[in-house]
């Protein structure tokens, strides 16, 4: 069998897990691409660090092997979908994170108006409804070659290969949603899969810079939220002076017509406590006799007797 490989994880962890700046992108980015948790994000910025880090390693070697492999790099991105054939390393070290969760199956599912929502098309994959070249991928982050991209389709054996499928994707049904989604929708916030990326180059020199602006900015809430109580405690010592004022003016009127509630009398027998019944005393028994002063009785009758 030979030796058992040790599984390790093909991501990294953040180095500071309570950044407050990557913790509201990461939730931005979950909510914009459907991702089932944070792990996937993980593993997307893990691949793309990966790339980085071999274009910048190429940058700096000029031998025949580097210039092999750096062809082979522009190869496999063109094949992604992430650069053009003629880009440079450049153009590699550019990339963002929202580059590559666009090239997930997940969203390219969604884009091409085979599911309702980002969740309704990881539904899809995972129940096996969708194949990719003819094959059928159950894995949403599965990341999808720029070839295999017109291949993309439901499979022949899925129930929404039926147009009346009431789950299937209309186009009436999706305008009412997102003009409900209008309505309801906060600053900010996009209706298409799309995701701002510049605040993604460096979240941990964000974090910086955001922890300089934090102290502010808390000055700044609890200058409104003082503002906010004055008012209310100016409007309620007022209402006590008015109270008492009022109190003071009034005459006070007693009643004398109306005679007092007299209490309620107390009965004052008060029931003895019932008595429990001695138990009568035993009288002590006289100590019985012995046998041998019974056999002599029995005796002497017969003696007389003779």
């Amino acid at each position: 069998m030979g030796d058992i490989k040790k599984l390790r994880r093909k991501y990294t962890t953040p180095v500071h897990p309570w950044n407050a700046t990557r913790i509201g992108l990461e939730k931005d980015i979950k909510r914009k691409y459907g991702t089932a948790n944070k792990k996937e994000i993980w593993k997307m910025e893990s691949t793309l660090k990966n790339f980085k880090d071999q274009a910048k390693t190429l940058l700096t070697r000029t031998d025949k092997q580097a210039n092999k492999e750096r062809e082979q790099m522009h190869e496999r991105m063109a094949r992604l979908g992430l650069t053009k054939k003629d880009s440079t390393v450049d153009d590699i070290l550019g990339l963002q994170l929202k580059d590559i969760m666009d090239r997930r199956l997940q969203t390219i599912v969604m884009k091409k108006c085979m599911a309702r929502s980002v969740k309704h098309a990881r539904q899809l994959i995972t129940h096996e409804h969708v194949l990719v070249s003819g094959k059928k991928v159950t894995s949403p982050s599965y990341l999808v070659l720029a070839e295999e991209e017109t291949t993309v389709s439901f499979a022949p054996d899925s129930a929404f290969m039926n147009e009346g499928h009431p789950e299937a994707y209309d186009e009436e049904i999706m305008k009412r949603r997102l003009a409900k989604g209008k309505k309801h929708k906060k600053e900010g916030e996009e209706d298409i899969i799309a995701f701002d990326a510049s605040s993604l180059d460096d979240p941990e020199e964000a974090g910086k810079k955001d922890h300089d602006l934090s102290a502010k900015d808390l000055g700044e809430k609890k200058e409104e939220k003082s503002a906010k109580t004055k008012p209310a405690a100016k409007d309620a010592k007022k209402s006590e002076k008015d109270e008492k004022a009022k109190e003071e003016k009034a005459p006070a009127k007693e009643s004398k017509d109306t005679p007092a509630k007299e209490a309620p009398k107390e009965s004052k027998e008060e029931k003895a406590p019932a008595k429990k019944e001695e138990a009568p005393k035993e009288t002590p028994k006289e100590p019985s006799e012995t046998p041998k002063e019974e056999k002599a009785k029995d005796d002497k009758p017969a003696e007389e007797k003779k």
